[in-house]
């Protein structure tokens, strides 16, 4: 992992230093060294222990753009111990491993790989048995990653409905929701079918609060009554009429609830506090005195940039006030697609967020993803400052457009506000910083 941007400011560049932290401690094999331990043969994960000497053969299955790390974290703790497993990870996204082999597929849309994916690690779990142990590692980008479409639904069917909630400016709550309805991995169908062999499920969590039968579309978790109803998600977002047949067929006739299999653990190994608790370390060592604002970032970008813009403006007079000189908001915010350009929500974010610091000096902000991605662009985010606004105007550019075509990579592009960082092995949710120059 090699972090690139070009800041134009010391705020710039003690805000990049911070965030460049954050990618450092949330990263899976970091977060897997934490979590799982071998102690002679007994297993170690989280709370959870597993005498292996109780354990016939040990698989691993999986999904997610931080899975293919979590894999060969495992490897190195257990060895020739793993009999077996897939776990597939983004385009891009793969790492070596030994014993459990690594498959790529498309993502925030399915493809043909999701798919192929999704009938290797079925494959898989055919295999097991009463007395084997199925370790499931699951990240975000799990929901796409892994694909069985149900009965009476094709993948072309998921591709839409997909596509059709993203543009929309659907929380991932929302989108998983109808994903669950519509695939045989998702809402515990996973775990069903590696029953009866014991499942611990690994999680690095990037959705706010928590929820098992969300993240990932919750594949060793039933349905919840904390997942919003498909139904009612299609109709608020006004898509009845433009979501496939056979996916509207299936949300009408799924239940509310399934069986929760058996023996089943789940263990959270890191989410957005785990970033942001990494961010305060990392401000702190830098002589910033930081504030948490939320870890539930959510919401329009253009509307929680204005929020974060007018506080990063204030910055000098909140120093002076009560010291604070750094604020740190975490979370997910969403993008209703509007034209036909690139970007992506940290970008957006950070682009909206540009004009209300134009002419403040010693301030930054930086919007990026714990995942090296925001949107389908090879950037993760944007750094802005009080001189950004000036410079894209003196390269012929114009915020405002940008923001209305949905266009704001190219315009972050040419005035060098991008960060890139390419795979970063983890996915916790996005950080933003707005920081005072020390």
């Amino acid at each position: 992992m090699h972090v690139t941007a070009s800041p134009h400011s010391q705020a710039g560049r003690e805000a990049l230093s911070i965030y460049e932290s954050v990618l450092r401690a949330v990263k899976a094999d970091a977060l897997m060294e934490r979590a799982v331990s071998l102690q002679g043969d007994t297993l170690r994960i989280g709370e959870v222990r597993a005498d292996l000497t109780r354990v016939r053969r040990t698989w691993v299955v999986g999904a997610g753009k931080a899975s293919a790390v979590m894999a060969q974290s495992l490897e190195a703790v257990l060895g020739d111990r793993i009999a077996g497993g897939v776990v597939v990870t983004k385009h891009g996204h793969r790492v070596p491993t030994r014993r459990i082999e690594i498959l790529e597929a498309g993502h925030p849309v399915p493809d043909e790989a999701s798919v192929a994916a999704g009938r290797a690690i079925a494959n898989v779990a055919q295999q097991m048995s009463a007395g084997d142990l199925a370790l499931v590692l699951i990240s975000g980008g799990a929901s796409a990653l892994m694909e069985l479409p149900a009965d009476d639904v094709g993948l072309a069917d998921i591709q839409t409905a997909t596509d059709l909630l993203l543009r929309c400016g659907a929380t991932i709550d929302d989108l998983n929701s109808v994903r669950a309805r519509i695939s045989r991995l998702k809402a515990g169908g996973l775990a069903r079918m590696l029953a009866p062999a014991r499942v611990v499920c690994l999680v690095m969590s990037d959705v706010l609060g928590n929820p098992l039968g969300v993240i990932g579309s919750g594949p060793c978790w039933t349905d919840s009554d904390a997942m919003p109803d498909a139904r009612q998600v299609i109709e608020r977002h006004g898509l009845a009429g433009r979501m496939p047949a056979g996916v509207m067929e299936r949300v009408q006739a799924a239940s509310r609830r399934a069986d929760q299999p058996a023996d089943v653990t789940h263990v959270i190994i890191g989410d957005i506090h785990t970033a942001l608790d990494a961010a305060v370390e990392a401000s702190r060592s830098r002589g910033h005195r930081p504030a948490i604002l939320t870890s539930a970032m959510r919401g329009e970008a253009r509307e929680i940039a204005r929020l974060i813009a007018g506080m990063t403006r204030d910055l000098p007079a909140t120093q002076e006030a009560n010291g604070l000189d750094c604020l740190l908001l975490g979370g997910e915010p969403t993008v209703t697609v509007l034209g036909n350009g690139m970007g992506g929500r940290c970008q957006e974010l950070a682009c909206a967020a540009a004009p209300y610091l134009d002419g403040v000096e010693g301030v930054a902000l930086l919007a990026a993803g714990t995942d090296g991605t925001d949107g389908p662009t090879d950037a993760a985010g944007a750094l802005v400052d009080g001189s950004t606004q000036r410079r894209i105007a003196e390269l012929g550019g114009d915020i405002g457009d940008a923001l209305a075509r949905s266009d704001t990579y190219h315009l972050l592009d040419a005035a060098e506000c991008l960060i890139r960082s390419g795979p970063t092995g983890s996915n916790v949710g996005d950080v933003v910083i707005a920081l005072l120059s020390s």
